[in-house]
């Protein structure tokens, strides 16, 4: 490999995706991992040797946080070790969970770590029918739910996040009720992506473009208001009102500062390299993390493209230095293209749904 130190960015953060599979088998799933039932075991789970060998290596590289999400994160049996290691090596963590899984007692473990700041748990709808329909395990609302009592009960307020589609969009006020009385501190609303399962989302289900950008003008102006708890949804910056960034810094995807460490060892771009080759650096049990994050040449590619040569619409917005295309992995997804334009800020732009405010009048 050659050398590209000199132009390397600090390694902020990393995505382990601690576990292969998962206990649910949801119909929208990106990732798309092995189904756990209920009393199955599965060998799809990151050793805590390669957490340890990538903390390690990556704390003279920047790294200050760790975010566990998979499959199901709880699901690793080595899960609280794993914790431990990184909570010993002073990274904070992040957790996204299905929240299924967090007991009384894993809910306590998690506020002993000295080191636990922020978890989110999937929650599809106010009711079991709407939950369990795109999740397709009987019985995971209420665990779920439960799941976030048990958080609150030890002093967490995790975020729900409600991924939306025609059959559960009317429960928006409903979800961010539910939030409310179960002590949450937010709710984030996504839409389907087009990537694994997510491909295969039935037309008539998944949210277009204008129906998603009308959804973003009712949040603004019904659902915040009235909430009494934090209200996000997911949407280009392009389409946020200044408000939205006046109230809080909205989430990015810190691309040049991220890199995913799989079930298997594999480093990559983020989860999306379990389906996609290209995406994939190299292998912790073999590679050395150091060595992958300055010298890559596909990691070169990326920083080389990211944000300076992005294509299409995304050229001529105004936020593509803060955006970086929004989602670089469901880009190519789609394209086969590191630097192609986020799909869903294309399809506004030949619709006519843009907003010429947040075009560059400087490109053409």
């Amino acid at each position: 490999m050659t050398d590209n130190s000199t132009s390397v960015p600090g390694l902020g953060t990393i995505y382990m995706y601690t576990s292969g599979a998962c206990n649910l088998n949801c119909a929208h799933c990106w990732i798309d991992p092995e189904y756990q039932k209920e009393g199955e075991t599965s060998s799809l789970h990151l050793d805590p040797a390669l957490v340890e060998k990538a903390l390690i290596q990556g704390k003279p590289l920047g790294l200050r946080s760790v975010k566990l999400t998979g499959g199901e994160p709880l699901l690793n049996p080595r899960i609280k070790e794993i914790i431990e290691l990184i909570s010993d090596q002073g990274m904070s963590i992040i957790i996204e969970t299905n929240g299924t899984l967090v007991d009384r007692e894993m809910a306590r473990f998690l506020v002993s770590t000295d080191k636990f700041g922020y978890i989110s748990v999937s929650l599809d709808g106010a009711d079991a029918e709407t939950h369990e329909e795109l999740r397709r395990v009987k019985g995971s609302f209420d665990k779920a739910v439960q799941g976030i009592r048990n958080l609150v009960d030890v002093g967490v307020n995790p975020q729900i996040i409600c991924t939306l589609h025609r059959k559960n969009i009317s429960q928006i006020h409903d979800v961010t009720a539910l939030a409310k009385h179960l002590g949450c501190g937010s709710v984030k609303f996504n839409h389907v992506q087009h990537v694994g399962r997510g491909r295969e989302f039935e037309e008539d289900r998944a949210l277009s473009v204008p129906e998603i950008i009308e959804l973003n003008n009712t949040i603004e102006e019904e659902v915040i208001r009235t909430a009494g708890v934090r209200v996000l949804l997911d949407i280009p910056f392009a389409f946020q009102k200044p408000a939205r960034f006046l109230r809080s810094a909205p989430g990015i995807c810190n691309i040049h500062h991220i890199i995913g460490l799989l079930a298997n060892g594999d480093l990559a771009l983020c989860g999306i390299g379990t389906s996609i080759d290209d995406l994939l650096y190299g292998n912790l049990k073999t590679d050395d993390l150091e060595d992958i994050w300055k010298n890559s040449p596909k990691l070169a590619e990326l920083r080389k493209l990211i944000p300076d040569e992005l294509q299409g619409i995304c050229s001529k917005c105004v936020h593509k230095r803060f955006c970086k295309g929004t989602c670089v992995a469901g880009n190519y997804n789609t394209s086969g293209k590191l630097n192609a334009p986020y799909y869903f800020c294309e399809t506004a732009e030949k619709l006519g749904l843009f907003p010429e405010t947040r075009m560059n009048i400087f490109v053409q």
